[in-house]
């Protein structure tokens, strides 16, 4: 795209992408706060490794069944409205997660937090995706960049409060008051893009209207096309192997390694303090290497990182191994994201709504099979096929590659 933004439009552009990062940061502190308090959680409920997967695929399913219809609802009421109804059923979720007594009962209130989880970060993804491309900026690594910081800032202040022993569902109340307030307080800044909207920092053809009004007469079959097919099996890869260190990561260090549930919380931690600084970098990764050898050389950290994990002697050289995971995963998402957008030119919407779900059968997978790996084999020997997974996503790293005009891939 070589539309021009003037000064006005570009400055709303700006303070619509700052909004942006900060709906991105929240949505990365609700995942954290859930997943900061998950092996105290484990252990109230006495989940062995087989009936906690299980548990796990409830966020997954929840998340499957909303973005097919977030897409839609993006394009009809604009992304800021979708947020914001999205915002109210995941903290929910996140409040019910703190109550609940039984393992099936969690997999059930983790089904509603799924659905509005899937919900927000879909929408907020399609909101990113207009912004960076009406003011033809590569910002997405940066909006999930600040998803880590909140990811990491949100898992620290977990790791703080269960050493602290303050009850989880005081935790999570407190958490989903707090990051309501954030989320609504931004969705103002946000830029309208639902149909029959007019927004002059959206100038064509990133109005979304257009998408909006063209999108049912476009066969989708020109939009899943065999690039945009493995640009899901790299953004299913990616999403187990990030999402495996959330949900098992810090099980590993206080099952395995025998930490305390404020030193495995740690582990998450340092794995989104990693992400954070990778996806902080990675504009300009992506501008020094290109989108698919970046991609590339993320998923090989991946691998190096889960090796170092699993092999390492003592628990101290752990924590890197979980820091060098963190940075292999970081920009590959992001990475997908963007790349599906370009797929469909004029069809942003559509193309990232359906390249989402596809995504989060990684989500729905990864939990599961790891967990029935593990009941079989040992949590340490079942991590391996997240080093298998990386390696995968190496291998067809070369789908990601920009194919926009020169002009489009600026910083």
């Amino acid at each position: 795209m070589s539309t021009t933004v003037d000064a006005g439009a570009h400055r709303l552009l700006r303070r619509a992408a700052y909004a942006t990062g900060g709906v991105f940061a929240l949505s990365g502190a609700v995942q954290a706060t859930w997943v900061s308090r998950l092996p105290e959680v484990r252990t109230t409920l006495h989940a062995d490794p087989r009936s906690l997967g299980l548990a796990l695929l409830g966020t997954a399913i929840g998340s499957v069944a909303s973005t097919p219809l977030t897409g839609r609802l993006a394009a009809r009421y604009g992304s800021r409205a979708v947020v914001a109804g999205a915002t109210v059923v995941s903290l929910a979720g996140l409040v019910g997660l703190s109550m609940v007594h039984s393992v099936p009962a969690l997999g059930l209130v983790l089904v509603l937090f799924g659905f509005g989880y899937g919900g927000w970060d879909v929408a907020m993804n399609i909101h990113g995706h207009h912004v960076e491309s009406a003011a033809g900026r590569a910002w997405m690594p940066r909006y999930h960049a600040v998803w880590s910081v909140g990811g990491f800032v949100a898992a620290g202040l977990g790791s703080v409060v269960a050493g602290a022993r303050v009850p989880v569902p005081v935790h999570f109340v407190v958490a989903a008051v707090l990051l309501a307030g954030g989320v609504f307080g931004l969705l103002t800044l946000f830029r309208a893009d639902g149909r029959g909207a007019n927004d002059p920092a959206f100038p064509a053809p990133a109005v979304p209207v257009d998408l909006a009004r063209a999108a049912p007469a476009v066969p989708v079959g020109r939009i899943v096309t065999l690039p945009f097919v493995l640009l899901g099996v790299v953004m299913a890869c990616s999403t187990v192997v990030e999402g495996a260190a959330s949900d098992w990561l810090g099980i590993y260090f206080n099952t395995v390694r025998d930490a305390s549930p404020a030193a495995s919380s740690a582990a998450y931690t340092v794995f989104a303090i990693a992400m954070a600084a990778s996806r902080g970098a990675g504009t300009w990764t992506i501008a020094w290497l290109g989108r698919g050898r970046a991609v590339r050389a993320s998923a090989l950290l991946a691998l190096a990182g889960v090796t170092v994990l699993l092999l390492a002697p003592v628990t101290g050289l752990a924590y890197a191994g979980a820091a060098l995971w963190g940075l292999g995963t970081a920009i590959v998402f992001p990475a997908v994201i963007s790349a599906a957008g370009d797929t469909a030119p004029g069809r942003a919407a559509q193309a990232i709504s359906m390249v989402t779900p596809i995504g989060y059968t990684g989500f729905l997978v990864g939990p599961p099979l790891v967990g029935l790996l593990a009941q079989h084999t040992g949590l340490e020997h079942a991590l391996w096929l997240i080093g298998g997974l990386a390696a995968v996503m190496a291998i067809l790293a070369g789908a990601t590659r920009d194919r926009r005009a020169p002009a489009t891939a600026r910083t």
